[in-house]
């Protein structure tokens, strides 16, 4: 991006040091208690019904988010790269986002505030949780505006920390007073405290992010151009709802299907699920550089050690959890409220749902770098129409239980189909299963 480490200043780094990715996986971790905390206490706090209505609507202003923002945040590494050298047409990339998301949230957030008034909705809170979301979404796409250039400028704690691990905890903050105060919240007051706290944190994240972004005025660049990058957005639209809001798009997809008790049993569980996939995550974030360096280098024992080290721990963890699930997930539910302990079976599915990513090894990590991006987008829509189908055929019989088994469908059509792809594109695989066979082949030439 040239010009964009000086525009940065030395002030501004003096004031805020680059934080190491030790820090910021710390940062991610204390968020991810927080958030536990804060999902126990509004369990508690609210009840089943009002906790469906906060998690349909936070997790539509969330899908909304990155539908409005065309798929630009995904892209803007890959562009600020490309232009290093040219940071005005690099601005003038920016500008082509901002101006076209802009336009996406107002046509979206005055859709939304138009069928709050209109829609015959059954109560006055539905209503009100349909305009807090519209006026969530602007601040969502913000958020993911800025993240995405602050990662181009290397400032992954300014792109991550606010919103994985400031936010949670500022909101248990909030849970942790009101219920110390003795005051009955509901999803409302709850939903107007969230847009609130991710309304300030994109405020100051924007400002922490301003001086990252190349001075000068953007350049004029060809239709042509302009064309280009919105065709490669949209084609990340895909990927970045199965791979970072995959959750948030199935308590979408599952929410018009059950009722208000049935959405926050799923959505608990669903979340609580996610955390067991944090292990997962981390695991195969940590391995990435070294598998990147061993298929750079061909260096196939070297690729087989990474590859061990990314999925026996993981594998063996989620395992172990998803049985523990089985046996005392309702249990464990008991503690957030009588109308969650219904719901270890629910529990149990989308833990094991996690196993299935944590036995197929780094597979996406292999697809990204053997270049196979547009792969990975239908791979990735591919998987959100199993969820769909899923969804409509299981949901009606089965409540939560069949929103449960969905997203287990989803995450084995998805494994499989993107080991499929790297077996195509003469890729080693990644999964368990290939690396038991790996390992009694060696074994069985060194007995030799």
């Amino acid at each position: 991006m040239g010009k964009t480490g000086r525009a940065a200043g030395p002030g501004f780094k003096a004031a805020l040091p680059r934080a190491s990715a030790t820090f910021i996986t710390g940062a991610r971790l204390a968020g991810a208690g927080a958030g536990f905390l804060a999902q126990l206490l509004l369990a508690r706090m609210l009840g089943a019904g009002q906790l469906g209505l906060f998690y349909a609507v936070t997790s539509l202003a969330a899908v909304a988010g990155i539908v409005v923002a065309q798929g630009y945040p995904a892209v803007t590494i890959r562009f600020a790269a490309r232009y290093r050298a040219a940071p005005a047409t690099f601005l003038a990339f920016l500008h082509s986002a901002t101006r076209r998301s802009a336009i996406a949230v107002a046509v979206v957030c005055l859709a939304m505030a138009a069928a709050a008034v209109f829609y015959p909705f059954e109560s006055v809170a539905a209503r009100w949780a349909l305009v807090l979301a519209a006026v969530l979404i602007p601040f969502i796409v913000f958020v993911d505006i800025a993240a995405a250039i602050a990662s181009a400028a290397r400032r992954f704690d300014i792109a991550y920390i606010p919103e994985v691990c400031v936010r949670p905890i500022l909101f248990l903050g909030v849970i942790v007073l009101v219920a110390a105060a003795g005051m009955q919240g509901s999803a409302i007051v709850f939903l107007a405290v969230f847009v609130a706290i991710t309304a300030a944190l994109a405020l100051v994240q924007w400002r922490l992010t301003r001086p990252l972004i190349p001075e000068g005025k953007p350049a004029k660049v060809p239709a042509r151009l302009s064309r280009r990058w919105r065709r490669e957005a949209h084609m990340a639209i895909v990927v970045a709802l199965f791979l970072t809001a995959f959750a948030d798009v199935a308590i979408v997809m599952s929410s018009p299907l059950m009722n208000r008790d049935g959405i926050a049993v799923f959505g608990l569980c669903l979340k609580l699920s996610f955390l067991v996939g944090f292990i997962v995550q981390v695991a195969h974030h940590v391995a990435s550089p070294d598998l990147a360096e061993a298929r750079n280098a061909r260096d196939a024992r070297a690729l087989q050690r990474t590859l061990r080290r990314a999925v026996v721990l993981p594998a063996a963890a989620t395992l172990a959890i998803t049985v523990l699930a089985v046996f005392f997930g309702s249990a464990v539910l008991s503690l957030f409220g009588p109308d969650f302990a219904h719901g270890g079976p629910v529990l149990a599915v989308l833990i094991g749902a996690q196993a299935v990513p944590a036995l197929a090894g780094p597979s996406v990590t292999m697809m990204t770098l053997s270049g196979a991006q547009r792969d990975n987008a239908v791979l990735c829509g591919v998987a959100l129409a199993a969820l769909a189908i899923a969804c409509f055929a299981l949901i009606p019989d089965l409540g939560a239980f069949g929103a449960a088994l969905a997203v287990l469908i989803a995450m084995i059509v998805w494994q499989l189909a993107v080991l499929v792809t790297l077996r195509r594109r003469g890729e080693p695989r990644t999964d368990c299963l290939a690396l038991l066979q790996d390992r009694a082949v060696s074994r069985g030439g060194s007995d030799a």
